[in-house]
């Protein structure tokens, strides 16, 4: 079975820090595939935050993980300092691709490249729902962006 292979975003839009706690590690002591999915969903949740929104509150409407892959690149171990970078693309009618990094900033190592498809949502009616354009035009300003 071939590998999966994520590409991140050309630019990053947000950065953040995370140590790897004891709690992260597995039996064979390095970061655990489930502990780095919630890495990802907290770096997803800080990056809405860092633009003043949640993800059950953008413009009114909800935003929803439909897909989410990782391709792991190395191993963190506990203590590890990760910088995980954030950035979007692959826009579409309903929603967009969040591309995540993570690097272990000690050794300068990519540990994984990930992406989440996220759509978005009325909870309201209980339907998938346009991406609002007010939203997309802030992702898309330049001097939002981080690298």
């Amino acid at each position: 079975m071939p590998r999966i292979k994520v590409s991140v975003p050309d630019h990053f839009l947000f950065s953040m820090e995370r140590s790897v706690g004891i709690s992260d590690v597995n039996y064979a002591k390095h970061l655990d595939s489930v502990a780095m999915v919630k890495i990802l969903h907290e770096a997803r949740l800080q990056f809405l935050a860092s633009l003043g929104f949640t993800e059950g509150n953008i413009f009114g409407l909800g935003m929803v993980v439909t897909d989410l892959a990782v391709d792991y690149r190395s191993e963190s171990f506990a203590n590890d300092l990760l910088i995980i970078d954030v950035g979007v693309s692959g826009f579409n009618r309903y929603g967009f691709d969040i591309g995540l990094q993570v690097t272990n900033s000690a050794l300068e190592a990519v540990v994984c490249n990930a992406k989440m498809g996220v759509v978005f949502f009325d909870f309201d009616r209980h339907k998938i729902t346009e991406l609002p354009p007010a939203f997309k035009a802030i992702l898309e300003q330049p001097e939002s962006r981080v690298a």
